[in-house]
């Protein structure tokens, strides 16, 4: 009776995974995965335990790919247009306007157009903005928000796109986090709700003459929990796919948001969820602007496993103190990125 039951079990064991190969390469097959998320926002959490097969297809997003497209998102088409507005007005700012809130070393806010990615020096300029203004006393991860002076409402119509970033990012995180078998709410309410480091980039990709020699972006993981992203009608972001060893394009669909799990994210699933290595491909003859908003919880929480299905593959990892070497390698090169396999467990 023993061994038949136990032969059972390996059956459905081998069978479950199966199904999940099955489900991973029909996946695969049908490329980057693009979600209606209109069924899923409410005004609270609620309602994500109502609609599982929304919750169901960002679950198998995470797992598969670590990227997809959200349509019909909760953020008003007509602050979409004005954010996109004053972003393209204050990069084509004269460089020394720009140069006077530039980002250091000792203050993570700013504008650049010098930041490293694998050593690699990225052909954009960037803008970062923070939660709050904060203070310059936490090692240079939060800094001032520094904003140019002569922008009539930049400002104002910045911190609005800010908020409604920051809620969009709260519900997705609350439904993928039910694929972890937890209440919607568990990893927001102990690492987001009172405070967090999220933060805001604008992305600037001028032409580049010689393509062919440089990437926009090196590729690489984003560090925090989860990225919400608007790119423009510009193919360039790419996402690779281990499954087949190869890139695929992220095709610019107007009005979405691109979404994708960061190293946060990956640790708390244990590896159920991928954070995606991705790419930026610099254009000869097109410009290119994206925003990507960072997800990221307070510089206290200490992250590890609480998909726990299998024994835990990391051992716990300090945020405040990945994110500062994270940035400390975007700012200068100080040799190999700081990563979560450093944090693995034998």
């Amino acid at each position: 009776m023993i061994g038949g039951a136990t032969r059972t079990l390996r059956r459905l064991v081998q069978n479950e995974h199966v199904v999940t190969k099955r489900r991973t390469l029909s996946s695969i097959a049908r490329g980057v995965p693009v979600i209606d998320v209109s069924e899923l926002i409410s005004e609270n959490d609620s309602k994500l335990n109502s609609n599982m097969k929304v919750c169901q297809q960002i679950e198998d997003a995470c797992s598969t790919w670590g990227f997809f497209q959200c349509v019909n998102a909760p953020i008003d088409p007509k602050l979409q247009a004005k954010f996109y507005d004053q972003k393209e007005r204050f990069f084509h700012l004269p460089t020394l306007v720009k140069e006077k809130i530039r980002r250091t070393e000792n203050n993570s806010k700013g504008w650049y157009d010098d930041e490293l990615t694998k050593q690699r020096r990225d052909w954009k300029e960037g803008f970062d903005i923070g939660a709050q203004d904060g203070d310059l006393d936490k090692a240079g991860l939060d800094g001032l928000n520094q904003w140019p002076n002569d922008m009539d409402d930049f400002e104002n119509i910045v911190r609005e796109y800010f908020q409604a970033c920051e809620s969009f990012a709260r519900s997705l995180t609350c439904a993928m986090t039910v694929g972890l078998g937890l209440k919607p709410e568990a990893l927001v309410q102990d690492h987001f709700d009172s405070v967090h480091s999220s933060y805001l980039r604008m992305n600037y990709y001028p032409k580049c003459p010689e393509p062919e020699s440089h990437m926009a972006i090196s590729h690489h993981t984003d560090a925090g929990a989860v990225t919400v992203l608007t790119q423009s009608l510009v193919q360039s972001l790419q996402v690779y796919q281990p499954h087949d060893d190869k890139w695929y394009d992220v095709e610019p669909i107007d009005g979405a948001f691109v979404i994708n799990t960061g190293d946060i994210m990956q640790v708390w699933s244990n590896d159920k969820y991928r954070a995606p290595l991705h790419r930026v491909k610099a254009q000869l003859e097109l410009e290119r602007y994206s925003s990507p908003f960072f997800y990221n919880p307070s510089y206290e929480t200490n992250y590890a496993p609480v998909y726990r299905k299998e024994n835990a593959k990391y051992r716990p990892i300090n945020w405040g103190e990945f994110r500062m070497k994270r940035f400390a390698g975007d700012y200068a090169d100080v040799g190999e990125e700081v990563q979560i396999s450093h944090y693995a467990l034998k």
